[in-house]
């Protein structure tokens, strides 16, 4: 009975453990990289679900609208945003399927491709789309996000 016990406890230990790390990872911005309407954010620390990430966006479009002045459209409102996991940095092209930012110099100007979201308007579009994961959401008229059902 007491090693059931002790295991129960080191289980829930262990969950309440997870749940505390989880909570606390906030995503960090390392790096931004703009190619005409074209953005890459990189950050450390991701959401863990899309709908976190959609959470994320609502929650940080303002900030890096103020700090990074992104999205930045091109003359028809069309802008691409991508978010990308920063957890391995920067690293050499090699023969390894990377994404390269010619705005640095090389070597070591590449990361791992761990794509979270990408966030996007259209070409003479007024709606934002947001996608990660396997979800895609539209934004309304009135500004919230509703989400796209799959064509199957």
């Amino acid at each position: 009975m007491k090693k059931r016990t002790a295991f129960a406890g080191i289980i829930i230990l262990t969950a309440l453990i997870l749940l505390i790390w989880i909570t606390l990872r906030t995503p960090e911005i390392k790096a931004v990289h703009r190619e005409s309407y074209f953005t890459s954010v990189l950050i450390e620390n991701p959401p863990l679900t899309a709908r976190g990430a959609l959470t994320w966006w609502r929650e940080n479009q303002a900030m890096l609208k103020a700090q990074y002045h992104i999205p930045q459209e091109d003359c028809d409102q069309v802008f691409y945003l991508s978010l990308w996991d920063f957890a391995d940095g920067y690293k050499e092209e090699e023969d390894k399927d990377r994404l390269c930012f010619d705005d640095m110099p090389a070597p070591r100007n590449c990361i791992d491709k761990k794509w979270v979201m990408t966030v996007s308007r259209a070409r003479n579009g007024k709606r934002i789309y947001v996608q990660a994961g396997t979800r895609t959401w539209v934004q309304s008229d009135g500004g919230e996000y509703i989400s796209v059902a799959d064509d199957e």
